[in-house]
């Protein structure tokens, strides 16, 4: 019996102290303006601190995990409104959508990369997606820009997006958008320019490395757990029904990150226990190691599919994945005429 209580004060103290590194390095950027050298690293470790942010303290409150009161969970989610994403259409995808449906077409919206990108077997094949092998170095340095400049507004105004048929988006949340973007893009780009005199070529550039840096780490956070050859992407039935049970389906679609670290423990706040958190999800993450060993136990006794990888590993079975995607298969419920 594992005695679990469900918040841990560490992760209150990161989520205060990660956002507060976030300013400073954007004041000291402010401050060391005419210095493009000084200027653009800072803006790269803004980025990092974006994807240590949204891991130690946005995924943690999404859960509500990361304090006892539901309403201090939800004021902290604006944190993620202010580095430029959108933090209802985000839970929503999370919680609804990623965690009941895991590495499901069409309904786990979390992995989901868009048309350059074939990442589900299943998905319709596209004559650019026969080189995405080669691309797919050059689209994930981007993943943050496309996040926040189209993955929110397309799941707030496009009628084809699963999410919009579970959700009716309250006009409040419209606003909200749109103030939030107008934010961030104003004290990321446009206050260095106007306020403090800083070329609009290095603001660019250190807007773009912001980005870039962000979107490699959160690379390494969002991809490793589910989209690679070791995990399985099943198929609904003509209902719309999984054929496996929710436990089970967990066991198929994810798999654990086998590093036991500091940086994993406490950067990474222990999200390379992954299956731990699927199975779990409103269990503080400081419990996912415990939770782990009694896994790994149920899934002998019961033969389920657990599955633990190096990093190495699950970074080269996920590029087995898009190579082996990236060859068109033939579709035999297609009638040819």
């Amino acid at each position: 019996m594992i005695c679990l209580e469900k918040i841990n004060y560490e992760n209150q103290i990161k989520a205060f102290l990660l956002p507060f590194f976030y300013l400073l390095l954007w004041v000291l950027a402010m401050k060391f303006e005419g210095s493009p050298f000084i200027y653009i690293p800072f803006y790269g470790l803004m980025g990092i601190l974006i994807s240590l942010i949204f891991v130690n303290g946005i995924h943690e409150a999404c859960h509500c995990t990361l304090f006892k009161k539901k309403w201090k969970n939800k004021v902290s989610l604006y944190l993620f409104d202010f580095l430029g994403a959108n933090s209802f259409i985000w839970c929503q995808r999370h919680s609804r959508m990623h965690h009941n449906y895991t590495n499901t077409m069409g309904w786990d919206s979390d992995i989901e990369q868009g048309s350059l990108l074939k990442l589900f077997p299943t998905e319709n094949f596209s004559n650019l997606q026969k080189y995405q092998h080669y691309w797919v170095f050059l689209i994930y340095p981007l993943f943050l820009l496309n996040w926040l400049l189209i993955r929110d507004f397309r799941d707030f105004y496009s009628c084809n997006r699963y999410i919009r048929k579970f959700i009716k988006i309250p006009l409040k949340e419209y606003y909200k958008l749109l103030f939030f973007k107008l934010l961030f893009f104003s004290y990321i780009i446009i206050v260095p320019v106007f306020v403090f005199n800083v070329g609009i070529g290095q603001a660019i550039l250190g807007f773009l490395t912001l980005m870039i840096c962000g979107s490699l780490l959160g690379m390494v956070i969002l991809l490793t757990p589910h989209v690679n050859v070791g995990n399985e992407f099943p198929i609904p039935d003509e209902n719309c029904k999984l054929q496996t049970s929710w436990i089970r389906h967990q066991f198929m679609t994810t798999n654990d990150i086998n590093s036991e670290n500091l940086f994993s423990k406490h950067l990474m706040n222990n999200f390379n226990y992954h299956l731990a958190h699927h199975l779990f999800p409103n269990i503080s993450s400081v419990h996912l190691p415990k939770i782990t060993r009694v896994i790994k136990e149920f899934a002998t006794e019961h033969h389920f599919p657990y599955k633990s990888y190096s990093l190495k590993k699950a970074f080269k079975l996920h590029y087995q994945l898009i190579k082996k995607n990236a060859i068109k298969t033939q579709n035999y419920f297609e009638e040819t005429m």
